[in-house]
């Protein structure tokens, strides 16, 4: 009724201030990322009448860029801004391509790789959670993962950006402290195994990864009380999510022999060839938990 599109209009006027916030100083990136989670997750519901983004595309995507810079020194800011981009990709991948230039930056994050010790530069944890929205953009939003690592590949001339991708993303993987994340991880990176041949170079690291999120689905899901305290405050958003999210339904197993068959057709004695230099104790895990490859 009149009521509801007061509230609306009121909240969107609100919205629209978020870019003069995040002026004020960095310290706002996170409060306001996880202000534009509800935003996002209200729009979805129909309380803004999915007004929120096609008018603001330009606006949200100068606000996101600028909130990726601004994390770069604060973990508890980088996992707040990867969340409303995930938020996004969850609750209205159509709108995905408002995120090629945010993902840009940290898909050329990423390739970068950690800066502890040396300055100002995002932490391993920090790339690991950026590695996640990427992959999930390219499991939702293909074309805007590609053009947003093809621009990041192009800044930092990198030559061959998708195994480049792989290597940078899973040289940060102990930063993953949370099996949702392994789960998206194994998810993305058998995508992209297809996608290139020599994404090969990395087969084992990638099996690896399959094996431990397979073994992750058979544990019992740990208490908010044991997640570290910046990923406990994303998690329990995560859940509210759940019901929108189609890769947390998707089964994890079939998914994951859906890439590795297709990589296998893609790549043919290439694959066999990557498959013998895989470790014999880790094939022997890869057969257990798949039956074969």
């Amino acid at each position: 009724g009149g009521g509801d599109a007061g509230l609306a209009e009121a909240l969107l006027c609100l919205a629209a201030r978020m870019p003069a916030l995040l002026d004020v100083g960095s310290d706002l990136c996170r409060p306001l990322m996880q202000l534009l989670d509800w935003y996002l997750l209200h729009d979805a519901a129909g309380l803004l009448c999915g007004r929120l983004l096609a008018p603001r595309a330009g606006m949200l995507s100068a606000l996101l860029e600028e909130a990726v810079r601004s994390s770069c020194a604060d973990r508890r800011g980088t996992i707040a801004v990867a969340g409303a981009m995930h938020s996004l990709l969850v609750l209205a991948p159509a709108h995905a391509p408002l995120l090629e230039r945010p993902l840009a930056l940290v898909a050329q994050a990423v390739l970068q790789g950690p800066c502890e010790g040396q300055g100002e530069g995002y932490s391993e944890l920090s790339l690991a959670t950026f590695g996640g929205v990427a992959g999930r953009a390219l499991l939702v939003a293909p074309s805007t993962f590609e053009a947003a690592l093809s621009s990041a590949a192009s800044a930092l001339g990198v030559a061959e950006p998708l195994p480049a991708f792989c290597f940078a993303w899973l040289a940060v993987c102990d930063g993953m402290l949370l099996s949702s994340q392994r789960r998206l991880a194994a998810l993305a990176l058998a995508a992209l195994l297809p996608l290139e041949p020599k994404a090969l170079g990395c087969l084992e690291e990638v099996l690896s990864l399959c094996v431990s999120a397979l073994a992750d689905e058979e544990q019992p899901p740990p208490s908010p009380a044991r997640s570290p305290p910046p990923e406990a405050v994303r998690a329990a958003f995560s859940h509210v999510l759940e019901p929108f999210d189609s890769l947390a339904a998707m089964p994890l197993r079939p998914a994951l022999q859906r890439s590795l068959g297709v990589a296998q057709e893609a790549h043919g004695a290439a694959f066999g060839a990557a498959i013998a230099r895989v470790d014999p104790a880790l094939l022997e895990q890869v057969r257990a938990a798949f039956g074969t490859v």
